[in-house]
Formats: structure tokens, C-alpha cells, sequence
């Protein structure tokens, strides 16, 4: 079963990387499952991105507190294998149609957001009124 998800995982993102490679999408007008993959994918890796920023920003902010750094680690190693469950049960639940590729990034995009502001909020936002070293991560409510 593990295979069939790395198999219909890779299939689904190769599709979505050719016709990225070939045009340009207009993402407020996409039409084809392809070009509505690949929007939702370009969205998960942007926030996916700035996940990272925050994280790193949170470990570089508290670099001098080692069980800290440690527990925001492992904290993000069990996280990313939580958004993997939640988001594999997401892709079984619409496994039959083709919105199966669009729900999966949808919930990533959402978990990863969520995480993103739990992040700031625990770790980067002051507790005066100084000003955040990062901003205030958006959360989609789309």
C-alpha cells in the first residue's frame, strides 16, 4: 500500500512538473486538473517555504537554549509525520476522483499554514511590545 503511494505521489507530480515546464498558468482561471494541481502545489511549496523561515528563525532566536532547539525539532519531525497521515487519509477519503491530487495539497497547505503560525506564535512573537522578529503568518481561510 506504501507503494502504491510513493507510485500515484510521483505520477501525480511528474504530470504536474511537465505542464509546469510548459506553460505559464493563470491560476484564477484554471480550468484543467493539471493546471488546478499545479496551482495547488505552487501554494503548498510557498508555504511550505516559509515554514522554513520560521523554523529556522525559531531556532536561531533560541540557539542558546539547546533543550529548546532540540524539542522544536523533534516537535516538527512528529508534526511532518502527522501532515502525512492526516493528508494520506485525505487522499484515501477522494481516492476514486480526480479532486483526490487537489484535496491532499489542499490539506497540506492548510496543516503547514496552521503550523506555520503555531510556530510564530510559540516561538518568535514577543511577549512585550516589541516588534515580532517575523511577521504575523496569513492564514488561508480558503
Amino acid at each position: 500500500m506504501k507503494k502504491l503511494w510513493i507510485i500515484s505521489g510521483l505520477l501525480v507530480s511528474s504530470s504536474v512538473m511537465a505542464l509546469s515546464q510548459e506553460t505559464k498558468i493563470d491560476c484564477d482561471n484554471a480550468y484543467s486538473t493539471l493546471e488546478i494541481n499545479q496551482c495547488a502545489a505552487d501554494k503548498f511549496d510557498a508555504a511550505d517555504q516559509q515554514l522554513q523561515v520560521y523554523l529556522t528563525k525559531s531556532i536561531q532566536q533560541n540557539s542558546t537554549d539547546k533543550a529548546l532547539v532540540d524539542a522544536i525539532q523533534t516537535a516538527q519531525k512528529q508534526w511532518l509525520q502527522y501532515r502525512q497521515a492526516e493528508c494520506n487519509a485525505v487522499y484515501t477519503q477522494w481516492q476514486q476522483g480526480t479532486i483526490r491530487g487537489v484535496m491532499t495539497l489542499s490539506c497540506k497547505l492548510a496543516l503547514t499554514q496552521q503550523r506555520t503560525l503555531t510556530v510564530w506564535e510559540n516561538y518568535l512573537r514577543p511577549m512585550d511590545s516589541s516588534e515580532a522578529v517575523l511577521p504575523k503568518p496569513i492564514v488561508d481561510a480558503s
